[in-house]
């Protein structure tokens, strides 16, 4: 990763990078201005960027190891939100097992037989197929520098995934939830979760400028990612929510309380959560002491989104628009299983081919 410093003793901006395990330092001669910031970041960076990328900050001999191209891969993601989570498979996953290897040695039944090895430590076939994804897409830079012509981790056969089943709540496990909640900040943060849908992780970013309780909406426009408060996760996801009046009224005693401009700071730091993995400990503790069965922290958005098509009074564009889909195929087919037999509710006075309600008076002939 690329990023942009400042010496103590120096009125100029220079930008860091590591190349083979090495920290290095370039001065830009530009000073700590914010024109100057923005110039870096948008002309200096992204040619250093090709640059190392096109491997002319090597002064060694060309590389055929495993961790070179690795290197150059991670550069290539530098300006992903995910890049975390990448950098991650990358330095955890794939480095101490391949970090010294010829590319060119790597045989396909070694890829094939470390998938195997994480199927069999408990790692889902969705994951361990993003791990091998990525294991191609380094071999991949290998083929770009000619040093292989062949990616031995190409088209490798999985299991198929089979998606973990999430059972939303009802409506009287969320009412025992919120009751059982005993922390006033985090039973706000649930109850915000089970009546907007919102992500934990776009409820973890709000702050009181994004509640207009005059005008009764949320207003919907970043989420909180390992630390770093960005844009949602899509475009449609920017929006704004309703307020249902038993939430108007939980924000509204909140605020007199809450004396932070985020809603919800970790009490153990005092600072804005790093990421929502850190709630887990307080979403266990709520759900045993509510005699439920443990349900992943995200159950609150699935919760909300069934009971809403349950409930008949809202539309399924509606319901989209508020969750942050840019249409109603995600809520049809993540959805439509929670609400079997509901079809069978209908009016059965509805003559069809008049648009007319029947005289349920009439004898049929």
């Amino acid at each position: 990763m690329i990023s942009i410093i400042k010496k103590a003793r120096s009125k100029n901006l220079y930008v860091q990078f590591y190349l083979d395990g090495k920290c290095i330092q370039r001065s830009t001669k530009l000073e700590d201005t914010p024109k100057n910031r923005k110039f870096i970041e948008n002309s200096i960076i992204p040619a250093l960027k090709v640059k190392l990328l096109n491997g002319e900050f090597n002064t060694k001999k060309q590389s055929k190891d495993f961790d070179f191209f690795a290197k150059k891969y991670l550069i290539s993601k530098d300006d992903l939100k995910t890049y975390d989570q990448v950098s991650g498979v990358v330095n955890n996953q794939l480095l101490p097992i391949f970090s010294k290897r010829d590319v060119s040695d790597i045989k396909r039944y070694e890829i094939k037989e470390f998938a195997s090895s994480k199927l069999a430590d408990g790692v889902t076939p969705i994951r361990t197929k993003t791990i091998i994804n990525t294991i191609a897409a380094i071999l991949d830079i290998a083929i770009e520098y000619e040093i292989i012509s062949n990616n031995v981790a190409k088209n490798i056969s999985l299991p198929k995934h089979t998606k973990k089943h999430l059972e939303p709540f009802s409506q009287d496990q969320v009412i025992e939830i919120l009751k059982n909640t005993k922390d006033e900040w985090f039973r706000v943060f649930l109850a915000i979760s089970f009546y907007t849908g919102a992500r934990t992780g776009e409820v973890l970013a709000l702050n009181w400028n994004d509640i207009n309780l005059s005008k009764g909406y949320i207003s919907i426009n970043k989420a909180l990612r390992n630390g770093v408060i960005s844009t949602p996760k899509t475009k449609s996801s920017v929006r704004s929510v309703p307020i249902f009046e038993v939430l108007y009224k939980t924000l509204k005693e909140y605020k007199s309380s809450c004396k932070s401009i985020p809603l919800f700071l970790n009490p153990s730091t005092g600072n804005m959560f790093y990421k929502s993995a850190k709630l887990t400990r307080f979403w266990k503790e709520v759900l045993s002491s509510s005699n439920i069965e443990y349900q992943i922290l995200y159950s609150t958005r699935h919760t909300f989104v069934s009971t809403m098509l349950k409930s008949g009074h809202f539309s399924m564009l509606e319901i989209a628009q508020m969750v942050g889909h840019t249409n109603t195929e995600m809520i049809v087919r993540n959805y439509a299983k929670f609400i079997k037999g509901e079809h069978l509710k209908i009016n059965r006075n509805l003559n069809i081919f008049t648009d007319k309600t029947t005289d349920t008076n009439q004898v049929a002939p």
